[in-house]
């Protein structure tokens, strides 16, 4: 408890606000969390409602990450992966932000994020997970302030599954991407799978158009976070898949090594390439700036 703060006005304030956005007044509510905020409370959105804590409460994580999913994120592997991440970010409990648009062109992309929510509350209950889903399926969530409040407050941020090409046109210039590169910088940690790793990367490889659709090898310029917080690099995700057995080739993420060859031909010569595979994330300590490997499998850098 704050001394001095007017805490019986606070929960009035908190009581009209939660009214106002069940009205979808979004604009006064936002007045009344500029109100909170100057008495000295931190706003926190969760799906019940306004919660409010002492602006100095918050606890900044000591450590930050990356770390990219060449699959398996929901996975046993993927426990040891969070956990580690989690375990030097030196917090009791850990605000997760899940963020479905790669997914949201999926008919079931609800169902695949609830899946999700279950994971982390089940086999991350050791860091007490407070979780919440964004549900910035198209570029009109993706410019909503008022859905994007879960991550003005998140110390883990996931997004994964889904077409990284759907990712890219629905993030690109985006508030909800620039709040993501605000909150890395205040100390968050990043966690991407599989789709949402190829679209942050400098280029992106367009898998569902090659690979379902035929078409002609090419690269999409991709969101290029890692420059920031990293260094400019290019993730190929699924790097070992087998799921074609022994009649077709469907490693590098279903491209194959003869084709995966002629896409590197069209790529940048200095182009960093790093290819991860399924079960294993590539992390990446954001102060040291040391990269480890950790999974069933390894990290390939492609020359």
């Amino acid at each position: 408890m704050l001394e001095g703060l007017d805490r019986e006005k606070a929960r009035e304030l908190v009581k009209q606000r939660d009214l106002l956005r069940e009205q979808q007044a979004f604009a006064q509510a936002d007045k009344i969390r500029k109100e909170l905020e100057q008495m000295g409370y931190e706003v926190i959105d969760t799906p019940q409602g306004t919660n409010i804590v002492p602006a100095n409460a918050y606890q900044k994580p000591k450590k930050n990450f990356l770390a990219l999913f060449g699959s398996g994120e929901s996975s046993d592997s993927g426990v040891k992966i969070h956990s580690y991440v989690m375990d030097q970010m030196g917090k009791d409990e850990i605000s997760v932000a899940l963020i479905s648009t790669p997914a949201g062109f999926q008919p079931n992309v609800e169902g695949v994020y609830s899946e999700i929510v279950d994971f982390f509350a089940q086999h991350l209950v050791n860091y007490h997970p407070k979780i919440q889903v964004i549900w910035a399926n198209n570029l009109k969530d993706a410019n909503n302030p008022e859905l994007l409040k879960p991550l003005e407050s998140a110390d883990y941020i996931f997004t994964g599954p889904g077409s990284p090409t759907y990712a890219l046109r629905h993030l690109t210039g985006t508030l909800l991407l620039e709040k993501m590169r605000e909150r890395v910088r205040n100390g968050a940690s990043l966690a991407l799978a599989s789709a949402a790793t190829i679209a942050f990367s400098r280029f992106a490889l367009p898998v569902y158009e090659i690979y379902k659709a035929g078409s002609p090898l090419y690269w999409e310029h991709g969101l290029n976070f890692y420059k920031e917080f990293a260094e400019s690099m290019t993730i190929i995700p699924h790097w070992n898949n087998r799921e074609g057995g022994k009649k077709f080739d469907t490693s590098r993420a279903w491209m194959g090594k003869q084709r995966f060859e002629k896409l590197m031909a069209k790529l940048p010569a200095d182009e960093k390439v790093f290819g991860i595979d399924e079960h294993t994330a590539m992390i990446v300590d954001l102060q040291s700036k040391e990269v480890t490997s950790m999974g069933k499998g390894k990290v390939t850098q492609v020359f």
